[in-house]
């Protein structure tokens, strides 16, 4: 299954967690989906990507984080930061949010208080990213309690040796035990949330395997799928001229630990930035700022930044167009 402005992302088993029977739900799938066919802003984000950190205890060799982790300023953001996000996205009728970015949100101890805030504020679709871990019980019955609505697990593969040379720093038997802690835990409680989801990126060696990496799966997460491998080491995507215009600029914005306000979230080095939080609304931001850049975009002219310029996303997809 592909979703609209999406064919890098491919669900093969369980059940679609992205389809839910309440009308705001299914709005704001509707608006994720025809925005941006459509070149559609609106008032305000679909949804907001929001970094609870951008430190990770992993050094996996896919992932662009690993690379950029020095050229950054790490940190964690702060419950105050958090609360005037949140604050202001409740009065717009935000949808969505993804508590995650560069990092892994479970190191920050304030993210069960960040989802509970998030849910209070009427958002219907509450989740992030994990390496799974640092999900112990206790985190995993948090998770529950606080309300998440779906997590990604990321786990290539379904055997230890491949999967600890990809996942540098994990112990394959812990992962999996915890992420079938989570599974217990939801039945023992008798809840339906948060869905989980155990996502691979497509690395050559899970080529020819999916059928088996499904199998170990699927009796331990409601959904089981795969992103495609996309070039993320620095310096290798040359800038091409295309007509290809990107979905993001009409369903998200990236919000970043410090409350730098950005356009996505392949720009690890805040190089599209529009505001900071603190001194501009995200509304204000969506609205007026990123105007410049969905321009650019329309025109064919999105090269001339930087970040879309070696965005490995939009790479692939001019590919698929056969403009490179």
């Amino acid at each position: 299954m592909k979703r609209s402005g999406d064919t890098l992302h491919h669900d093969i088993s369980g059940e679609d967690i992205l389809v839910r029977g309440d009308e705001r739900f299914m709005e704001y799938r509707r608006k994720w989906e025809e925005n941006p066919r459509t070149l559609t802003v609106g008032s305000f984000p679909v949804h907001l990507d929001i970094e609870t950190t951008s430190t990770c205890n992993l050094r996996c060799p896919f992932c662009k984080t690993t690379y950029s982790r020095m050229a950054i300023k790490n940190g964690f953001m702060s419950w105050e930061t958090l609360k005037k996000i949140m604050d202001e996205a409740g009065d717009n009728g935000l949808y969505a949010c993804k508590f995650n970015f560069r990092g892994e949100p479970l190191l920050h101890k304030d993210l069960f208080r960040f989802i509970r805030y998030a849910k209070e504020k009427g958002l219907v679709d509450v989740f992030f990213n994990t390496n799974g871990t640092l999900l112990t019980p206790d985190k995993a019955r948090a998770l529950i309690e606080s309300g998440l609505d779906r997590l990604t697990v990321s786990f290539e593969g379904f055997e230890k040796e491949l999967y600890e040379r990809n996942r540098v720093g994990a112990t394959f038997e812990v992962v999996v035990k915890n992420i079938e802690t989570l599974r217990d835990l939801k039945v023992q409680l008798g809840s339906e949330t948060p869905k989980v989801r155990v996502q691979a990126v497509l690395i050559p060696e899970l080529r020819g395997h999916l059928d088996e990496f499904t199998a170990f799966w699927k009796d331990k997460a409601d959904q089981v799928s795969y992103n495609e491998m996309l070039d993320n080491v620095p310096n290798t995507v040359k800038p091409v001229r295309s007509l290809w215009i990107c979905p993001f600029p009409y369903q998200r914005l990236m919000i970043m630990w410090d409350g730098t306000i950005t356009a996505c979230y392949n720009d690890h080095y805040g190089t599209l930035a529009v505001g900071n939080v603190n001194d501009v609304s995200i509304q204000e931001a969506w609205t007026s700022l990123m105007k410049p850049l969905r321009n650019l975009h329309k025109e064919g002219r999105a090269h001339e930044a930087q970040a879309c310029a070696e965005c490995p996303t939009r790479m692939n997809e001019i590919k698929k167009r056969g403009e490179a």
